[in-house]
């Protein structure tokens, strides 16, 4: 029961200052403070009626609306330096009218400046140091010095001596409780900010790292398929050959064309996505139609490995996709099925419904996936990897079809076994 009870608590003060995903550090540590003065407040009022401090009473009231208004600035319109410039300005000058209200220097307004500098410093920008620590220190020295020089301006307001003690002690502890708190706050949340900042800078070092390596890669297989292209016009050019030579040149001659063709689509579209400056809207398509000539162009490769071709897709099935993103991660899949099938193996596709979802899987009799790489399979994996008749590839065409298949809102998964071949299951929602 307690422990349900505080969980709740600290649910609802997790929900008051912000999520870290939505708000920065300085806004959350901004939002703990207005929450704090707000509890303050509270206690103060019926604090202030009790003792006797009736002005001080409507005073309170009239600072607690404030501060929820100021809470509201920047939780809700997100204005947080306004909202901090105007919540630091109007808590001075409350304390300034309180300290001639509450017995002047012999009160506890004295005490409530301090932390008024603490919370202010803390929240405040770095280039605004400076004014607020002279603005506190001349607001704080002046308001002693008229008191002194007039004290018949200060309302001597406690009924008893004891009502003195009590009201400096307590003034005094709750100054100790939001220095602790808001230190400890801050303290914990830099260390996490700092752990999270080592994090991505170590993600992106990794990152930056993957790309050069990745774009080294490429550059060299994309010369190579264009070399031998070049290699085989010119024997065709020059040279005499039977049909048998020619035709098996020419076969040659469509492999490395299509695998420049699917090199190039990959890294363009690859670099697109990181530049992050283009849309790929949905919307409703047929599916055989969309892959009508992805399935083609497929067809025939596989052919030219001797790898039959089976394709079963349910007819006028609707989907919600974006053509261009399902063709590419189609024929990435199929791709990879023909590069690591044998001759004399076989590669099906096929599409229908299931459970009210559109299931399009590409199933091929390949050597299959080790288990020890299944786990990484859709990962950025930057090394070089071979075909059956070796094709070199890159590590791109998965780690490409994961990120497609998020954008467009498909469930990938898989099946593998050494030897048994793989399944690639997509998971699309109809139109």
């Amino acid at each position: 029961m307690i422990s349900s009870f505080i969980s709740s608590i600290v649910k609802l003060w997790e929900h008051l200052k912000g999520n870290p995903n939505e708000f920065p550090l300085q806004n959350r540590i901004y939002h703990s403070i207005c929450v704090a003065t707000v509890l303050v407040i509270f206690y103060n009022i019926p604090f202030s009626l009790a003792i006797g401090l009736y002005k001080m009473t409507l005073l309170s009231i009239v600072l607690l609306l404030l501060q929820l208004f100021f809470y509201y600035l920047s939780r809700f319109r997100r204005k947080l330096h306004l909202s901090m410039i105007i919540y630091a300005v109007v808590i001075n000058i409350f304390f300034a009218i309180d300290f001639y209200f509450s017995s002047g220097i012999q009160g506890a307004t004295l005490h409530s400046f301090t932390i008024t500098y603490f919370l202010i410093i803390a929240i405040a920008q770095k280039k605004h140091y400076w004014y607020w620590t002279l603005g506190n220190l001349a607001l704080v020295i002046g308001l002693v010095v008229y008191e002194y020089y007039h004290p018949e301006v200060v309302h001597l307001r406690y009924s008893s001596r004891s009502n003195q003690f009590i009201d400096i002690t307590s003034t005094y502890v709750i100054n100790i409780v939001l220095i602790f708190a808001c230190l400890t706050y801050i303290i914990n949340n830099y260390a996490i900010e700092k752990g999270i900042a080592e994090q991505n800078e170590t993600a992106i070092k990794r990152l930056s790292e993957e790309k050069s390596k990745l774009i080294s890669i490429i550059s060299h297989d994309f010369s190579t398929p264009l070399r031998n292209i070049q290699g085989y016009l010119y024997i065709l050019r020059k040279t005499e050959l039977d049909q048998a030579n020619r035709t098996h040149l020419e076969k040659e001659l469509v492999r490395n064309t299509e695998e420049a063709q699917h090199l190039l689509n990959n890294l363009l579209w690859w670099t697109t996505k990181q530049m992050e400056g283009k849309q790929y809207p949905l919307s409703a398509i047929a599916l055989d139609n969309c892959l009508k000539e992805v399935l083609f162009d497929a067809k025939q490769t596989a052919g030219l490995k001797e790898i039959t071709f089976a394709i079963d897709l349910k007819a006028n099935l609707f989907i919600k996709a974006n053509a261009e993103l399902l063709q590419l991660m189609v024929g990435n899949l199929i791709n990879n099925a023909i590069k690591f099938t044998d001759a004399g193996g076989h590669i099906h596709i096929t599409a229908g419904l299931v459970n009210g979802i559109c299931l399009l899987q590409v199933s091929d009799s390949g050597k299959g996936i080790k288990p020890a790489e299944q786990a990484d399979i859709f990962a950025l994996n930057i090394k070089p990897t071979y075909g059956t008749n070796h094709e070199k590839g890159v590590g791109l065409g998965l780690a490409l079809c994961k990120e497609l298949a998020d954008i467009q809102s498909i469930k990938l998964d898989f099946e593998s076994a050494v030897g048994m071949g793989s399944t690639f299951s997509l998971y699309i929602p109809l139109a």
